[in-house]
């Protein structure tokens, strides 16, 4: 209520000062009507509107919509239409519209509509343009500033129940999908992929992206896909691509060409992006703020966000809430930024190595939390070194190598690419051994990478050298990594 009220009195404010503005004579003198302006108004935002619509939303889904919230934000968004054209069209046009004349006037406070909104909102200039354009025709075409307040308010209130409306239908379909694979089993880890008219939209997207520095090509051609339900471990050594790919798809970078959507959208829409929580790689966080300043700084920002206290308490952080965010311990550092990322209720997580620096316990807490998530239908982008963790979680692994996936399969398919069996023993020294693939010795203990592990003992047995402690294990997502990743390089 109190941000409606400061809303509201900056409306007030606005508005009397653009009472005072010069008045644009209009262009058409039978428009001048007040009828006839709201008319106007409300047939130019329409139009603006279904100019810039990236796609048509059914009206049963916005009548679904949930009233109260839709009501609420229509009312807010017209005050806030109702203060900005006090200030664009009532004084900047205004004052503008005696030395410039009404079209020149018009142009100018058109550009520097655009340009006050496109770094504050995002969205490309044209949207503003468009939009400023419509809100201005409305005022000179009538010489009534309600004109252009109806015009912005309606398009404000369609881009609302719009969005609202959207988000809704993306709810209920990703739901109804993911409740559907799972009831059939095909949820599990062993077995993410889904028949095709069961499976949701992807999350993210990446197709045949290109992303070059300083002619150093970081991605090179690289289809990656997130989708509802999974965790996506993307895997590869230092400079395989792997942030590269990241931030594109978190709208930090744009591909040199290629495609990249997030919820269907450019990454770069701020209506994307509100729907990830991320923890990046490298974390600072001021040292005058507290931990639980940071939540609530950020949870401020979504709608329905849980509490700061149980997002806090959810990653052990609860004893913590009033130190120094900046003075936290390394492990503490990166449970906020997880917190941080779970502040609103987000439909993707993207973590960038989320348990560095965390001790056991806290570890696999986090790790629970983020299987958890993905059971409710979440998708998380799992960037890790640590590869055992990869393999406890993952539903599906995307192996990156000079900026091109190298792998892509469950762990299980990852792991029979690779062919290999573990056999480790104790001896004084390695017999001659057929078809070996490596051998790693540390002291009097020796572990053998072989495809035939069979072959392998029995050659073992019958050699001369004094061998304990036979093992023979499957190989591990690391094994496979390690042995495919070398042979890739060769």
């Amino acid at each position: 209520m109190r941000s409606v009220a400061v809303l509201l009195s900056w409306s007030i404010v606005t508005v009397i000062a653009a009472i005072v503005a010069p008045v644009v004579v209009p262009l058409d003198l039978t428009l001048h009507g007040f009828a006839n302006a709201i008319v106007v108004g409300g047939v130019l935002g329409s139009a603006a509107f279904l100019a810039l619509a990236r796609a048509t939303v059914p009206a049963a889904a916005i009548a679904a919509a949930p009233r109260g919230r839709l009501l609420a934000r229509s009312v807010i968004l017209t005050l806030g239409s109702l203060r900005e054209e006090a200030i664009w069209r009532g004084l900047v046009l205004g004052f503008l519209a005696g030395p410039l004349g009404r079209l020149g006037a018009l142009a100018v406070s058109t550009v520097m509509f655009a340009a006050a909104h496109v770094h504050g909102q995002g969205r490309s200039a044209k949207s503003h343009l468009v939009t400023g354009l419509a809100f201005g025709l409305a005022y000179v075409a009538t010489g009534r500033l309600a004109a252009a307040m109806v015009a912005h308010a309606s398009y404000n209130i369609l881009v609302g129940a719009s969005s609202l409306a959207t988000k809704e239908l993306s709810l209920s379909d990703t739901g109804q999908a993911n409740r559907a694979a799972l009831a059939s089993g095909l949820g599990s880890r062993e077995s993410p992929s889904m028949p095709s008219d069961a499976t949701p939209l992807p999350v993210a997207r990446l197709d045949n992206v290109v992303k070059e520095f300083k002619g150093a090509r970081a991605l090179d051609g690289i289809e990656l896909e997130l989708r509802p339900g999974e965790i996506l471990a993307l895997l590869g050594p230092n400079g395989a691509g792997k942030s590269t790919a990241v931030a594109i798809l978190l709208g930090l970078r744009r591909p040199d060409t290629g495609t990249a959507r997030l919820f269907g959208r450019d990454p770069r829409d701020p209506a994307a992006r509100r729907h990830v929580g991320a923890v990046l790689q490298e974390i600072t966080f001021p040292p005058a703020l507290r931990v639980r300043e940071a939540m609530d700084l950020t949870r401020a920002h979504f709608e329905d966000a849980p509490s700061s206290d149980t997002t806090l308490t959810r990653v052990g952080l609860a004893g913590e809430a009033d130190r120094d965010a900046g003075g936290v311990s390394g492990g503490q550092r990166r449970r906020l930024a997880v917190a941080l990322a779970l502040a609103g209720n987000p439909r993707a997580l993207f973590l960038d190595e989320p348990t560095a620096g965390m001790d056991a316990t806290a570890r696999r807490s986090l790790l629970t939390d983020i299987v958890d998530f993905a059971a409710a239908g979440g998708a998380v982008l799992l960037t890790t070194q640590q590869l055992a963790e990869a393999e406890e979680i993952s539903s599906r692994v995307v192996v990156l190598l000079r900026g091109r996936v190298m792998l892509e399969g469950t762990v299980p398919e990852i792991r029979a690419r690779a062919g290999l069996t573990r056999v480790s023993f104790r001896a004084e020294t390695v017999p001659a051994l057929a078809n070996v693939m490596s051998v790693e010795s540390r002291g009097d203990r020796h572990t053998i990478y072989v495809d035939d592990a069979d072959a392998l003992v029995a050659d073992l047995v019958e050699s001369d050298v004094a061998f304990r402690d036979l093992e023979v294990a499957r190989s591990t997502l690391e094994d496979a990594f390690v042995t495919l990743t070398k042979a890739a390089e060769a």
